[in-house]
């Protein structure tokens, strides 16, 4: 209630200051310090457009004042306008060339823009100047893990916590540095850190759950997936996952209805529809699961598992001409691992076919799209998926949850998605 009410007053101040300035204007129309102020007071009050309009104005008049040109800098990051941004930085640093936060700003941009080598060069000037500010550790070792440079990531990342051990944010990051380098107990325990400073970022809790998932936990796994849920319920990549530690637990049914809901906070997700196809088949409803093959494939064409999946389908359902096809399809993008599994398949099918399984021309030399779709990378080993399931009773309380949150879902309006890390 305190912040609120500050915050109201805060509005009504900033309301204030720009009547005023507005008044001045009109009275002394080419004021710099009338216009460098109305210009302040538009952006504390989130009027960023009329904000960089008064600050553009600003600079015609007077175009030598460093801080000027970093406030309208700011202005046109919280619009999104990087590109612009980064010329404001510029420009900054031209008249002040050891303007810190004009450096932090600038390279914040470069990296926002995947110009990752020119952010890290950035970073480095910035240290040149200034070894204590956590920020810049931190930024650094967000730039090298993009680089793959991922011991220089964790070392910079471990020198801001140095400086700052109360932010979330660095913990979490080196989290994930430590995540793709497969120390999984130690990323969970930083995951962990994270977590206890900052408990409402759902984000951390899917990194979590998915460590867990790897290190084969289901059920923890299950918890830190259903966390994210709880805080926000149409976050797809919660559903996706938790759908997928439903699988490996044996608990189709319930995977199929996670997958649904992933699938309705984000349709356009070819890993959704691959999972949910993945699932169908698991449940033998196999014309069903083709369908959400085609799906994905529609969504990403060179996926050689989907095609591979398919060309089971196929065979189970005795349909030997769509079954050899598929298998072309899936030999063409990655012979040395399915040419192997062919003729089990075909096996399957019934069937000694006399035709080969190599494939034509046409499919070496270009995509060869499917009925909706074309072929594929595959999104998960065979081996994830099987695990010994769990008892039924509990399958039912995970049954009974998920409905819960489908009615929190229905009656929850979308919540801005935070930004991944």
């Amino acid at each position: 209630m305190t912040d609120c009410a500050t915050d109201c007053a805060d509005d009504r101040q900033s309301d204030r200051k720009i009547q005023s300035y507005q008044h001045r204007l009109e009275a002394v129309p080419n004021s710099f310090m009338a216009w460098s102020y109305l210009s302040y007071y538009l952006a504390k009050a989130g009027r960023y457009r009329e904000a960089v309009g008064a600050y553009a104005r600003t600079l015609q008049i007077k175009s030598d004042q460093p801080r000027i040109w970093y406030n309208y800098g700011t202005v046109l990051d919280r619009l999104g306008y990087y590109s612009e941004a980064i010329r404001s930085y510029r420009a900054a640093l031209v008249l002040s060339p050891s303007y810190l936060k004009a450096m932090y700003g600038k390279s914040k941009d470069l990296y926002r823009l995947a110009k990752y080598h020119e952010a890290l060069e950035s970073y480095d000037q910035a240290l040149a100047f200034r070894t204590d500010a956590y920020e810049l550790w931190y930024g650094r070792g967000k730039v090298l893990t993009k680089l793959q440079r991922l011991d220089e990531a964790v070392e910079s990342l471990q020198k801001a916590l140095t400086l700052n051990s109360h932010a979330a944010k660095v913990w979490a990051s080196l989290g994930q540095v430590l995540m793709y380098q497969y120390k999984d107990a130690a990323a969970i325990r930083h995951f962990d850190k994270a977590l206890e400073l900052a408990p409402q970022d759902a984000l951390n809790w899917i990194y979590k759950g998915f460590l867990l998932k790897r290190l084969g936990l289901y059920e923890e796994a299950l918890t830190c997936f259903d966390a994210a849920i709880d805080l926000e319920p149409t976050v797809s990549r919660a559903w996706q996952h938790r759908g997928l530690a439903l699988i490996n637990m044996g608990h189709y049914h319930t995977a199929y209805d996670s997958f649904k809901v992933a699938l309705q906070c984000q349709a356009y997700d070819y890993k959704g529809w691959l999972s949910l196809a993945w699932t169908l088949e698991k449940l033998g409803e196999y014309e069903q699961a083709i369908e959400a093959y085609n799906k994905s494939l529609s969504i990403e064409p060179d996926q050689s598992f989907a095609f591979y999946r398919q060309a089971r389908c196929y065979a189970l359902l005795h349909n030997v001409h769509f079954a050899v096809e598929h298998l072309r399809r899936a030999i063409a993008l990655h012979p040395e691992n399915y040419m192997p599994r062919a003729m089990a398949i075909l096996r399957c099918a019934g069937c000694k076919p006399k035709c080969s399984l190599q494939p034509c021309q046409r499919h070496r030399n270009k995509r060869y799209r499917s009925d909706t779709a074309t072929s594929g990378t595959s999104l998960m080993t065979h081996s994830t998926f099987y695990a010994k399931p769990i008892s039924a009773e509990r399958n039912s309380q995970r049954s009974d949850s998920l409905g819960r949150r489908r009615l929190t879902l229905r009656k929850t309006t979308a919540p801005q998605s935070k930004t991944a890390r």
